[in-house]
């Protein structure tokens, strides 16, 4: 399970309000809503808090779970799948026809402490939609955060948050397959398909298809090496591709042998310990939708006068991001440089950083 879960549910209680936010004011609840959904994964995870807003010091409702944490028996969470289309702007659920609905459990208790820990247990939701999510049929996904009410005779359910997103597709021709990358790192000279190598100009590429509803595409290689016996490795980043793109094919990004080997140069500047390449790779190819890719675009982000601005947020009565990823990895790639496999463990023997040959 890919997850940003911890880092991003910090961001979210720090910074994603976009409304005035008044320290002293009565109390108010805000749902606090983090969900991106994998396609490749057959599980749906949503992380559900709330926001704490009243006139007692922000710090005595961190120590309270009833600030931070709903009781899993107050609230239900929702996943809703929408066929049909709307106009931009409509309401999705007044033009569309219900084709799924799944209930999702709780797996954590928000009361007591963790033992080991000290601190109060995040509750999760999740559900397992499985083939649904698979199949690419273009629904439009809704969750629904609801707050139990009534009695046991009578009960009744109020909507607390709602928020909607269209999931990363796959190819058309690959129904069931992830189908992002046609060939890995190809040269224009070289004609073996699905390795990892660089032109005699030291430049290479990195090609795959656009995805249906994909808008921000992350290429990454991993190059491992031997050291005392373990396996280590080092990420490097590809450029990154902001869809939509003037071809509906391939999307091209150069990889250059230079900056490949700079990283590992920085990541290794100060090893003493004989090291050992290995001939192969891996490549992985992380996309998201429009939902997540403005959310990320946001963090951080400050006003010319130091102020930071509001992050991005979809979700309709709380703040959070419901949104939608995929990612592709190619593991054991075979590696060369310059057409040639002796040559990339003599360019890493080069750098002077300890590399001893290949392993």
């Amino acid at each position: 399970m890919k997850s940003l879960l911890p880092v991003v549910a910090v961001l979210l209680l720090l910074t994603s309000c976009k409304a005035e936010f008044d320290p002293n004011a009565p109390w108010r609840e805000v749902p606090v809503v983090y969900c991106v959904i994998d396609p490749d994964e057959d599980t749906v995870w949503v992380r559900l808090q709330r926001c704490f807003q009243g006139q007692e010091n922000m710090y005595t409702y961190t120590t309270v779970p009833d600030s931070n944490y709903y009781l899993p028996s107050d609230v239900a969470v929702h996943l809703l799948a929408w066929d049909g289309a709307s106009p931009i702007g409509a309401n999705p659920t007044a033009y569309a026809t219900l084709a799924d609905r799944w209930e999702l459990t709780c797996t954590e208790t928000p009361l007591g402490l963790d033992s080991t820990a000290g601190v109060h247990l995040r509750p999760l939701y999740y559900c397992v939609p499985g083939e649904h999510l698979l199949a690419d049929t273009g629904c439009l996904f809704q969750l629904v955060i609801l707050r139990r009410s009534g009695n046991a005779s009578s009960p009744s359910m109020d909507t607390l948050a709602t928020a909607f997103t269209s999931l990363v597709g796959v190819l058309p021709k690959t129904p069931t397959s992830r189908g992002l990358i046609e060939r890995v790192i190809t040269n224009p000279t070289y004609t073996r398909a699905h390795e990892f190598g660089f032109s005699v100009g030291c430049r290479g590429f990195l090609e795959w298809n656009p995805l249906p509803r994909g808008r921000f595409y992350q290429p990454f290689v991993t190059f491992h090496y031997q050291k005392n016996r373990d396996t280590l490795s080092i990420t490097i980043p590809g450029i990154t591709a902001l869809a939509p793109f003037s071809g509906d094919h391939f999307v091209v990004r150069p990889f250059t042998e230079r900056e490949f080997l700079s990283v590992i140069r920085q990541h290794l500047a100060s090893n003493t310990d004989t090291l050992y390449c290995v001939n192969n790779v891996d490549i992985t190819l992380t996309v998201c939708n429009e939902d997540l890719y403005q959310y990320m675009r946001t963090q951080h982000q400050v006003s010319a006068d130091g102020h930071e601005l509001p992050v991005y947020s979809n979700i309709n009565g709380g703040v959070g991001i419901f949104a939608s990823r995929r990612t592709h990895i190619t593991v054991n790639v075979p590696a060369d440089s310059a057409g040639n496999p002796d040559n990339l463990p003599q360019r890493l023997v080069d750098l002077g950083v300890g590399f001893y040959g290949r392993f």
